[in-house]
Order: structure tokens, then sequence, then C-alpha cells
């Protein structure tokens, strides 16, 4: 992945995207289990992407695809579009009923009567606002696999594993708050894990692992508000015009354009939430103008959804 700094302030292109969206991440179950054993997840609600990071042992996951990948300690897992998923260790039929066990707060401790080979899992979720339900999720693919145990480049994710293990199996003061915390920076780690193996799933993060586009996606992010042209971005990829519109709706699944509007959109949803900045902010100078494109783009009016967004954060 280009490593893209923005608009010389040192945010890279990643920490500028992903502070877009509002997204809530929770560990909330430790699974210790012995084979054989199965752990069923069905389809999760709109929004949730649940996750299952092997910290002990080995297990083997049937994917919504119908693949089925084998899972070592170190291991993370991760449903992005929630899809319906089984894990298991041993053979099925004489898998052993799961029970909920007495353990160390903040997780809910599952187990089961199993007496073959340990496997233990920590499960949790990502959950997406509606701004990554709409820019985020979408280039994300059904599964991620991260083999962090076997790639010397992702230490960091590993140690963050090893880390919530630590503190999940622990009852010292404060371990709630530091699987919080924890849980919060896994999604950026396993996000640039995948984004180095090189995503396939068309979207913004195609565009921003692509060396030759991630100029445009850096300065989209960092000066919203200027009247980008496409020429203005192709030369910042040093494109003719023709060959950078061709290969970002490519990657993208959209045009240069339509995804600046759409980063804007986003930006705007943001600020109607939190603060009072005016449109033309992000590049708007009629109002009448950005409430025509904001209700296109989120089904109702601006002071309609700074209302609702104010109502639910209450």
């Amino acid at each position: 992945m280009a490593n893209d700094s923005g608009a010389g302030d040192g945010i890279d292109t990643l920490s500028r995207l992903l502070s877009l969206f509002t997204l809530r991440t929770s560990l909330d179950i430790r699974c210790a289990l012995a084979a054989p054993w199965v752990l069923e997840q069905p389809a999760a609600t709109p929004g949730v992407a649940p996750y299952h990071l092997i910290v002990e042992g080995e297990a083997a996951v049937d994917t919504p695809t119908g693949e089925r990948i084998a899972l070592h300690a170190g291991d993370i897992v991760v449903f992005p579009q929630g899809g319906a998923h089984r894990l298991h260790a041993g053979p099925p039929e004489r898998a052993q009923p799961l029970m909920d066990v007495p353990g160390p707060a903040p997780l809910r401790w599952v187990a089961n009567g199993g007496d073959g080979a340990p496997t233990g899992i920590l499960c949790g979720q990502f959950v997406f606002d509606e701004g990554a339900r709409r820019v985020l999720q979408p280039a994300l693919p059904a599964v991620i696999v991260v083999h962090a145990s076997t790639r010397p480049d992702f230490a960091g994710l590993l140690a963050l594993v090893t880390m919530l293990r630590s503190e999940a199996d622990s009852a010292r003061p404060g371990a709630a708050a530091v699987v919080e915390q924890l849980s919060g920076a896994l999604f950026t780690l396993l996000l640039r894990a995948w984004l180095d193996d090189g995503p396939t799933t068309p979207g913004l993060l195609a565009v921003l692992a692509d060396r030759r586009l991630g100029a445009a996606l850096r300065l989209m992010l960092a000066q919203p508000e200027r009247p980008w042209l496409v020429e203005d971005l192709a030369a910042a990829c040093f494109m003719s015009r023709a060959t950078f519109a061709r290969l970002f709706r490519q990657l993208a699944g959209t045009t240069p354009l339509d995804a600046l509007v759409q980063l804007r959109m986003t930006q705007a949803a943001q600020w109607l939430a939190r603060d009072t900045r005016p449109v033309a902010a992000i590049g708007y100078q009629s109002e009448a103008a950005f409430n025509r494109v904001f209700k296109r783009s989120y089904g109702v009016g601006p002071g309609a959804w700074r209302r609702a967004a104010m109502a639910a954060s209450r």
C-alpha cells in the first residue's frame, strides 16, 4: 500500500478516511473449548461485522461463500458483511454443547465438555455508523482472514492480540477499559494488514491501496471543498484524464466526481451531528445545492439529519 501523507499535515490517507466514520467495537466472548466443538454464528444485523481471534490452538471456519479455512493461534477472521458462518474443530457430530461458565470480567466465558485439543477464541464485533455502511462496508469483502502469526510485518497486530488475551483473561483493575481501547485499535490494524495484501473488492479502499491513484484520494480527503476536476486529479497521479477516469472507475466502482460527492456527504453528515460548520467548508457555496445533494444521498434533509443525530446522542 502506498504510504500517502495528507497534504503535508502528517495525516496519512487511511487515517483521514477512517476519521470520517464512527466505528463502535466490542470484545464480548471468551471461548475456552476442547475438541470436538462447533460454534454457529447466524447472519448479523445490518452494519455489524463479527470477528474472531484465535488465541490458542486451531480451528476451521466455514465462510458464507462455502470456503473452509484453517485457522491457527494468532489468526483473525472478520466478516465485514455480517454473513452467517461456522467455526469448529473435531468431528461435528460428536461436538459437545456450549455453556456459559464463570470467568474474569468483562467478558462472557463459554466452554464445552470436550476432552480433545484446546482452542481459545476471542469473539467480538465492529459496528459501522451510517456513513461507514455507505462507504466503507461495501468496499470490504465477505471475509477477511489475517494470518498474523506467520507474517513478520504483522508483528504489531499479533502483539495487540496477545495483549487482548492477557487483559481478557485477567481480573486486574481497568481490564474492561483496556479491552475496549485495544479492540478499537484492532479494526485499523486489520484493515492495514488487508490493504497490504492488495484488496480486490471495488471501492475507495481499493483506490487507497493502489499506488497509481492514492494521490487523488489523498487530495479529495484533504481538501473536499475544492472544486476538483477530473483533469486536476489525473494530473496529481501523472496520468491522462481518460486513463485516470477508466482506472478509477475500475477500482472504485464509481467515477472520481461521484466518489468526491460521497466523501463530501459523509463529512457533512459527521459535521451535522457534531457542530455547525458552514456548507462551504465541504465545497458548496449554495446551501440549496448542498441540501439537494445531501437529501439525495441520505434520504432526508440536513436539518432532519441533525435533529435525529442529536436525539440519538442524548
